[in-house]
């Protein structure tokens, strides 16, 4: 490097600052992602492929209804918890709770999900004599024996492992008293 050229670079302080921040930047940038790959919350949705989006998804899902279970306020009468408590309020998950097993052991429907889950035989085997029952209170009477039937179909005695698995205690849930 002659003399000509380390004084126009002298010259220009401000070139050299830019060029810091920029490598600066940069090294942030790699440093940041080491710690936060992608797929975490903080990159836009749009920055995310479908199939990552999902996954982020079902994984905040997952984690809220584990922290309201922990909590006491997600008793859902699923096998598999639902989600529709968490979004829908009026009359389910206000205030993102679930109480579709109390609601389905009282004899009043369960939140939507619940309703087309349990008729395709994923409600939780426990509480089969309830179902048709409550279901029937949001969707009317007359269509108790055919609810009573697709109960009968879904959830077989048989389907249980234990004698004790199908022979349920729900003495410990609050019942209302009508």
């Amino acid at each position: 490097m002659d003399n000509n050229e380390t004084k126009n670079i002298s010259k220009k302080p401000w070139l050299m600052g830019v060029s810091l921040i920029v490598i600066g930047v940069l090294l942030g940038v790699f440093v940041f992602s080491y710690f936060f790959p992608i797929g975490m919350s903080w990159l836009p949705a749009r920055a995310l492929g479908m199939d990552e989006q999902r996954d982020h998804y079902l994984m905040h899902k997952e984690h809220m209804i584990n922290e309201l279970l922990d909590e006491g306020e997600y008793q859902c009468c699923l096998e598999k918890p639902c989600a529709y408590c968490l979004e829908k309020t009026p009359g389910h998950g206000e205030g993102a709770s679930c109480h579709c097993l109390e609601d389905v052991v009282n004899g009043e429907h369960p939140c939507g999900e619940c309703m087309g889950e349990i008729l395709e035989g994923h409600g939780n085997p426990h509480l089969t004599e309830y179902f048709a029952e409550s279901i029937a209170e949001e969707v009317g009477e007359e269509h108790m024996e055919d609810i009573q039937q697709i109960i009968d179909e879904k959830y077989v005695e048989e389907d249980c492992e234990e004698e004790t698995v199908c022979d349920f205690d729900l003495d410990n849930l609050d019942q209302d008293d009508e």
